[in-house]
């Protein structure tokens, strides 16, 4: 039987092989990586599923579901149900490398990469940079975002590695005009259809439930 370290080491080679098909987020717990995940994702450019969005409603990456608060709670032992489901906006796929994410259906994204699309993936493991020379990897850096109970890290250098160092609170910003220049240049640089106002909207929502949730649920 093929383990999953097999597993993940066919899916590397073929993000080496096939480096125009795949961008790589890189980010720590409370840089909002999965809210960019999900921007990302809601571009035509891009692929996803609605059984990796986490509520079972709309068929859009950017929507909340109205049946109840927030998206499914996935199961991580470090972080509770209040905190995801009001707080967090996760997906179920696009994270092979993590542990929790192990039974990932690898061979999906051989299947993506066959029918030529792209693929958001993400990850906290900044060791993997290096590997992926080829590939558009977005290294997010900055003040933490979302909850209210992360701690400021710095970014280790990475000037030597073409990567995009992104700074997430100018896109996740409640000014309209920062929000918007980091937005096209975002859109530049990945040469994507711009969709201003439906990323703004999901924006919009998520800064009111991380504020509502540092004020009144932490």
């Amino acid at each position: 039987m093929i383990n999953n370290e097999t597993n993940i080491e066919h899916l590397n080679k073929l993000i080496e092989k096939h480096s125009d098909n795949f961008v790589i987020i890189f980010f720590t717990g409370g840089m909002a990586g999965s809210a960019l995940c999900r921007i990302l994702n809601s571009h035509p450019e891009f692929y996803y599923k609605q059984k990796y969005l986490n509520q079972t409603e709309y068929n859009d990456p950017l929507k909340f579901p109205d049946s109840v608060e927030g998206f499914f709670v996935q199961d991580h032992s470090w972080l509770g149900f209040k905190q995801q489901h009001l707080g967090c906006v996760h997906t179920s796929f696009y994270t092979p490398w993590e542990k929790e994410n192990s039974f990932e259906n690898i061979l999906e994204y051989f299947k993506i990469v066959s029918e030529n699309r792209r693929i958001v993936l993400k990850t906290h493991d900044f060791s993997l940079i290096p590997r992926f020379k080829q590939v558009k990897r977005i290294v997010l850096e900055g003040d933490p975002l979302d909850r209210g109970f992360y701690k400021k890290y710095e970014v280790e250098d990475y000037s030597k590695e073409n990567v995009l160092r992104f700074k997430i609170q100018n896109l996740m910003s409640s000014d309209y005009d920062t929000f918007l220049e980091t937005y096209i240049q975002l859109v530049q640089e990945l040469n994507l259809t711009p969709k201003v106002n439906s990323v703004r909207s999901f924006i919009l929502m998520w800064l009111e439930r991380q504020e509502r949730f540092k004020r009144t649920l932490s």
